[in-house]
């Protein structure tokens, strides 16, 4: 009976794992990648015997961990929901908690203080490993393990990095593919090469322009929602405004302009529904690199603009029913002239980049240089 239990479990879990690569060594039949010999992706632990029927069971999860790596792993669990958290004492207290929202990217600070902890903890002996998961150990995951993978040089650049992940979590090598998030490890593998170090850029939102189109027509009325997340102890506080699709593609913001700095998180509901239908986070260290820019010597304008397949939700609409094939969102920015002048900073000595929580990749800088343009 038990025997037929457990099979039964594992055929479940191997359908709710999906297209996700699983580990099938004796007796474990788990979703988990080794995707380096010591860095692991995997889905949640479940402690509860009723949720272990379809994810994976932390009691196996723990096992497999101790046979193979003794007291030499560590667990490092991203996910917001409080569901998704377990006593750290089922680890032997060697859990570390680095949360962001499902299906969004973690600000530019989390991705940092992560790779810092985790690089900490890889270079203490060299028997440690790290098992990193969210929910389903794939996007959030590949998130956090490919700007790893860039922070301690196991890969070159941002697609290698990504493209990495994809083969070895992935059967259909589908790892990380919401657009923010691939945007944000293309973000930290700009930052890894940079002699800048990050700060949260003030800039001042003025529009945001949708591409015209008969189907955007159809939407009506749009709240867009503006959110800059705050750090744990401080409350989001979103900024709300109204466009009618029938009458403009144009959403002014003035009287006065929306002043952000750092990650920004941009949200489109319909007014019927108030389901989002598309969002996106774009970070202000990053826009004058990815921007057609024009400068008065004193006041920087910006145009960010992000294609169809940058914008998430948006970019399954791989058939175009729902938006044109050349549908866009532009948002304008002003900033001070000097902001995030890279071009003209000399390189930093090891010394200043050492204060950045940043390990320069040499050949990914080379790479960077060799795209600076092109972003």
């Amino acid at each position: 009976m038990a025997n037929t239990i457990s099979l039964m479990s594992n055929v479940i879990r191997n359908v709710v794992s999906k297209e996700r690569i699983r580990y099938k060594e004796g007796p474990y039949d788990l979703d988990l990648t080794y995707i380096y010999d010591n860095i692991i992706a995997m889905g949640y632990p479940a402690p509860g015997k009723l949720e272990s029927i379809y994810r994976n069971s932390l009691t196996e999860v723990r096992e497999l961990l101790e046979k193979h790596h003794g007291d030499h792993y560590k667990v490092y669990n991203l996910c917001l929901e409080s569901n998704y958290r377990y006593n750290a004492d089922k680890f032997h207290g060697r859990v570390a908690i680095f949360p962001f929202e499902d299906h969004n990217p973690p600000t530019i600070e989390l991705i940092q203080q992560f790779c810092k902890d985790v690089d900490s903890w890889l270079k203490e002996d060299v028997s440690n490993v790290v098992a990193v998961h969210c929910k389903a150990g794939k996007g959030r995951t590949g998130t956090m393990i490919c700007a790893y993978l860039l922070y301690s040089g196991l890969q070159k650049s941002a697609d290698e990095a990504l493209a990495w992940y994809d083969v070895k979590r992935t059967k259909d090598r589908k790892g990380v593919t919401i657009p923010s998030q691939r945007r944000y490890v293309q973000y930290f593998s700009n930052l890894v090469c940079s002699s800048v170090p990050y700060s949260k850029k003030i800039l001042k939102i003025c529009e945001i322009r949708f591409s015209e189109s008969s189907l955007l027509q159809n939407l009506g009325t749009v709240q867009c929602t503006v959110v800059v997340p705050q750090d744990s102890t401080t409350e989001n506080t979103p900024k709300t405004w109204t466009i009618d699709f029938q009458e403009s593609c144009v959403l002014k913001i003035s009287n006065p302009s929306l002043s952000v700095a750092g990650d920004i998180k941009f949200e489109f509901a319909r007014k019927s529904s108030q389901k989002p239908f598309c969002h996106f986070w774009l970070n202000t260290f990053f826009v004058q690199n990815s921007s057609v820019c024009e400068s008065d010597g004193t006041l920087l304008k910006c145009t960010y603009t992000l294609n169809k397949s940058e914008i998430d939700y948006v970019h399954k609409d791989r058939k175009h029913k729902l938006f044109s094939e050349d549908f866009k969102i532009s948002i304008l920015f002003e900033g001070e002239a000097c902001f995030n002048d890279d071009k003209k900073s000399k390189k930093q000595p090891a010394a200043a980049l050492e204060t950045q929580d940043i390990s320069v990749n040499q050949h990914a800088c080379n790479q960077y240089l060799r795209t600076y343009n092109s972003w």
